[in-house]
């Protein structure tokens, strides 16, 4: 085989950006006229006796094809930048290789030669918005339950609150200790792994339609047992040659041993009760008016440990001598992964026997969900049903679906998937409850290794992308309610939209736009943001890059400005900024889009040329602002914006038109942005010293973001103080 090489090419990096936006938009878009087809579908009446044809609601329908001419309109305009913007320019080092090779053949003519990509000349829709008071779907203040009485075909979800304890195994996790809030160094290890991957698994078959504002705080009980003089006594007793093996027995076996005394089992009792308690009171004291629930993820002998926690009171004794100070909270769903709980039980007496054989007896945590995982080779894991019920011995546990299969599905689809899973013992009436035990699938190497798996299979919980959908599906249980009672009642299952994600639009009045560090609770990491601050909620988009657009000409109103209909053309109208230009013919879609601009400048002009001294426009504070390069966000507090065509030399060329109060804009493309996610400055707390804004609604849920420059934290404080009806509190230290 000969050395093959390819030609390459280098481009600006800023192309990428763009590009990487453009994807992004393409996305959404697609997902949009998916989701609207399907509600296209359910909403569709096949009653009829002609099976050929179907009623649908004409709003749906009309949905359905807005969306689907919004997913057009962003591949054209994919098409458009790559057409005319992508510079691709020979990288010289792959050029002098390619020489250097006589028979390698390059790809160089292709792209060269290629024919150049045609636009639509009839692109009108794009860069259409809604007003402002419309955009952001306020539309009821009822709660997703409520709104669920009348079985809408689309439900506002508010956010979901969760607050969620993960409590380690046995051994040494330094990885668990909490760090500072404020730290922005990203961690390793088996507790920062996890958090992102809750992150990832959100993200991808969550964000779209749950509102999930999930907080994951580690719980670290090892370090306090082993830091009291125990291993220095228990290395003193290991003979010389065996310190290796035995250093391993004290990491690891030890811990159960030490569990099992009273007084190591009492410092490590007060030591998890001390440590939820004191987060809690703080995340309380952060989140004013939370309204959420909390949680408790527990690997290993970090299981058996929440376990007795919660199957006594505050004050109760246990079986060996332990004191139970007792949580301060409610506690939703236990989860429960790689435990020898079920073990303990047998071992402690704790279950009922009858004539030599066990009819159950276990006692159940005191929480409204109880979840065991295990992994089917997992040496240390072992079932619970059978030890509440005998029956459920001859049912297998639920399989966990594979997480990856709900990609393509609605949060109502993957709820009908797990509720068909749990069917059969509810049928045979043996198990009238949620089910307890899941087993996580085996796959890759677990299946040719079979048993000598097992000494991994303890740890795959923390990597396993099907746990968390699972755990993620349990503390979205709000919602699952809601869907529950449509299968219940037989009805089409709603469109969920998330209350915080609503449309983008240029209407809106942004006094500061600014880059910035914004918290992600699930993680503990700061993720750059664009983050843009109106008068009353501050707007988040992922880079400056999907809402900043390049601009090519400003035509600025005078005096002696004016505007008029073409009379050859209903479709087009005449602007002349002054006497000394030349007027301006642009296009639009329809008669009624034209009569829309002409009446709309004609207010704008009339306003202006009544003022006797010169207007400003609206101007929004951008410093700090990570723009790409030649682009702007001033765009913000139109009057109208729409996508037209401007008559030039060519023909028909298309652009989008933005009206101020001082001009008419022409830019090349709109934003790439459709929707961006909203929350109230109703209540503000702003910390100098580590220029952190933190966001708190009315349900407590609360967003965290960070501004370095001290200069523009204190143009943000400011400008919030011009603000009415909204609380702003300056604190001193981070909570």
């Amino acid at each position: 085989m000969g050395v093959q090489l390819e030609a390459k090419y280098t481009v600006a990096k800023t192309t990428i950006i763009e590009l990487d936006g453009l994807a992004r938009h393409v996305e959404s878009s697609a997902g949009q006229f998916a989701k609207a087809v399907d509600a296209l579908q359910r909403g569709s009446d096949a009653t009829k006796v002609d099976s050929n044809t179907i009623s649908v609601v004409q709003s749906a329908f009309q949905a359905a094809m807005q969306a689907l001419d919004a997913c057009k309109s962003s591949v054209e305009r994919s098409s458009e930048f790559i057409a005319s913007n992508v510079k691709l320019t020979k990288d010289e080092t792959t050029e002098a290789a390619l020489a250097s090779f006589p028979n390698a053949s390059t790809k160089t003519e292709q792209v060269n030669d290629a024919p150049e990509m045609a636009t639509d000349e009839t692109i009108f829709h794009s860069g259409v918005y809604l007003p402002e008071h419309e955009a952001e779907l306020e539309l009821t203040d009822e709660s997703a339950a409520q709104q669920a009485e009348t079985f809408p075909t689309e439900i506002l979800l508010e956010n979901v609150n969760h607050l969620m304890f993960v409590v380690h195994g046995i051994g040494e996790h330094d990885d668990f200790v909490e760090r500072k809030f404020d730290d922005e160094e990203r961690q390793k290890g088996e507790s920062s792994n996890f958090r992102e991957l809750f992150s990832t698994v959100r993200d991808s078959l969550f964000s779209k339609e749950i509102p999930l504002s999930l907080e994951i705080v580690p719980v670290e009980w090892h370090a306090e047992v082993h830091q009291s003089g125990v291993d220095d006594v228990f290395d003193s007793i290991c003979p010389e040659n065996s310190k290796f093996m035995r250093g391993i027995n004290r990491q690891l076996i030890m811990d159960v041993l030490y569990y099992s005394a009273p007084k190591y089992g009492q410092m490590i009792v007060d030591s998890v009760t001390k440590q939820m308690n004191d987060k809690y009171r703080n995340f309380m004291k952060s989140n004013p008016n939370w309204k959420g629930f909390v949680s408790i993820f527990a690997h290993s002998l970090g299981t058996l440990i929440s376990y007795d926690m919660l199957t006594h009171d505050a004050g109760q004794v246990g079986a060996n001598g332990v004191v139970f100070p007792g949580l301060n909270f409610a506690v939703e769903n236990l989860f429960c992964a790689g435990s020898p709980v079920p073990i303990f039980s047998l071992s402690r007496g704790h279950l009922d026997f009858q004539d030599r054989k066990c009819t159950g007896g276990m006692r159940r945590p005191k929480v409204n969900h109880y979840y065991n995982l295990f992994h089917p080779a997992d040496p240390i894991a072992y079932r619970v049903e059978p030890l509440v019920n005998v029956n459920m011995a001859q049912y297998p546990a639920v399989t966990l679906k594979e997480s990856d299969s709900f990609k393509c599905k609605t949060f109502g689809e993957m709820v009908q998937v797990y509720d068909k899973l749990t069917e059969e013992s509810k049928r045979a009436g043996d198990w009238e409850d949620a089910r307890i035990d899941f087993q996580v699938r085996r796959e890759g190497w677990d299946w040719v290794t079979g048993d000598l798996f097992a000494p991994f299979s303890h740890g795959v919980y923390w990597s396993s992308q099907d746990v968390v959908t699972i755990i993620l599906m349990a503390i979205c249980r709000p919602v699952v309610d809601i869907l529950a009672k449509y299968l219940e009642n037989q009805k089409p299952l709603p469109v969920l939209r998330p209350r915080r994600l609503v449309p983008f639009t240029p209407y809106k009045k942004i006094k500061i736009a600014t880059t910035t560090l914004v918290r992600d609770g699930s993680t503990g990491e700061w993720a750059t943001r664009a983050v843009f601050l109106a008068r009353k909620r501050v707007y988040f988009a992922n880079s400056a890059s999907d809402v900043a657009c390049s601009k090519k000409d400003s035509m600025w109103f005078t005096a002696n400005s004016t505007v008029q209909e073409d009379p050859s053309d209903p479709l087009v109208f005449v602007f002349k900024p002054n006497n000394s230009t030349t007027a301006q013919k642009l296009k639009c879609s329809s008669e009624a889009q034209r009569q829309e601009w002409v009446d709309a400048i004609r207010k704008v002009l009339a306003e202006c040329q009544s003022l006797k001294s010169p207007q400003y426009g609206h101007t929004v504070q951008t410093h700090g602002l990570e723009l790409p390069s030649g682009t702007d966000v001033a765009f913000f507090d139109a009057n109208l914006a729409g996508s037209l065509q401007s008559k030039g030399f060519l023909g028909w060329s298309n652009a989008w038109y933005v009206l101020t109060k001082t001009s008419l804009d022409c830019y090349k493309k709109c934003p790439a942005i459709t929707d961006w996610e909203h929350f109230s400055i109703k209540n503000v707390f702003a910390n100098p010293k580590h220029g952190h804004f933190r966001l708190v609604n009315r349900t407590g849920t609360s967003v965290t973001f960070k501004i370095k420059e001290q200069q523009q934290f204190t143009a943000w404080v400011q400008t919030m103080k011009e603000f009415e009806n909204h609380m702003l509190t300056i604190e001193e230290e981070c909570t």
